[in-house]
């Protein structure tokens, strides 16, 4: 099989929405994501097709996606019909139907999407990563095994979402506020999870088995983060950008490490790819605990591969211009169903 014409799918609810301190702030369009893959992949000889999944269209989206006309599904959606939980359900639908695709498989965006389950697999192979319980129901004291300081977060959520600096907890009765917060506002269960404090890293990582590959370390740059707030890349500071978080997290890629420390976040990042079964692409976010261990704090196995995202920075890094990416994205699943 050689790969000619690929087709390219998103969800298209349109760009996120949020007022922030009364002015409206837009941002976060899968569509433009779609045509930068779109120019990237004509300019290396590709042919492009975009199918957009709407509200009311799955039929069509069904019936185009099936077609015998294109040879690969670049998979750009994040989710389906505004809900992000449904980005499995996509995988799914294409596996289903045998239609060769990018990115990770339904089984591994439906596992890491729930942090529980993914720690207990990242656990289970002995990836470091922080002691966590999960909370299905208010909770009174400090859990067993767990000691302050800790972070609560929504247990199926991403982009950071119900992530703020509030999340930090570090006595009791804000444990319980935090909590009940992640219950009540997001109507699901809470993560409680050690806190770690040290430098926060993200790898990304490339490739399926044998030979997947990571990218240089990035770092999350906190010295300019308010004093006296906990230091935390949450949804205002990964998303807001005239938000005084937003300013004062920037990304330094690649990151500067001495080499032992690139290795072993290298090593940590390619394990936790490989417990979850990650392949063509993923990026691993990690912080160093207070006795230069690492742990990993979760996988995301759909993050953004926007021109000016994470993953797109890495591979630049790495030495691939974000064509050369994008194509050796395409390369990478060619390979995969031969």
């Amino acid at each position: 099989m050689k790969v000619e014409k690929v087709r390219i799918i998103y969800n298209d609810d349109g760009p996120e929405r949020v007022n922030y301190k009364g002015e409206d702030i837009v941002f976060g369009d899968v569509g433009d994501t779609a045509k930068a893959v779109s120019e990237a992949l004509c300019g290396k000889g590709f042919k492009t097709v975009f199918t957009p999944l709407r509200n009311g269209n799955l039929d069509w989206f069904l019936k185009e996606v099936t077609a015998p006309d294109c040879d690969m599904v670049f998979n750009l959606c994040e989710g389906a019909f505004e809900k992000s939980a449904f980005e499995m359900n996509v995988a799914a639908l294409l596996e289903l139907y045998g239609v060769k695709f990018t990115g990770n498989s339904a089984l591994t965006l439906g596992v890491a999407l729930n942090k529980g389950w993914a720690k207990a697999i990242l656990k289970n192979a002995r990836v470091p990563t922080a002691s966590y319980v999960i909370a299905d129901t208010p909770v009174s004291g400090l859990p067993q095994g767990l000691c302050f300081p800790l972070i609560v977060k929504p247990v199926s959520e991403d982009a950071s979402i119900g992530i703020n600096a509030d999340s930090v907890v570090g006595d009791g009765p804000s444990l319980e506020r935090a909590v009940k917060r992640v219950l009540v506002n997001h109507k699901q269960s809470a993560i409680i999870e050690e806190y770690v404090p040290g430098r926060e890293f993200n790898v990304s990582v490339i490739g399926k088995g044998n030979d997947a590959r990571a990218f240089p370390p990035s770092e999350i740059d906190y010295s300019n983060y308010p004093p006296g707030v906990a230091k935390v890349c949450g949804y205002e500071a990964k998303w807001i950008e005239k938000s005084p978080f937003y300013m004062a997290t920037p990304p330094v890629c690649p990151a500067n490490v001495p080499e032992e420390l690139k290795e072993r976040l290298s090593s940590a990042a390619l394990l936790a790819y490989a417990a979850l079964d990650c392949r063509d692409y993923a990026r691993v976010d990690m912080r160093l605990a207070s006795d230069g261990g690492i742990r990993v704090l979760e996988v995301n196995p759909n993050p953004d591969i926007s021109v000016d995202a994470g993953l797109a920075r890495a591979a630049k890094a790495h030495g691939l211009g974000y064509a050369d990416f994008i194509a050796e994205i395409i390369g990478l699943a060619e390979r995969r169903y031969q």
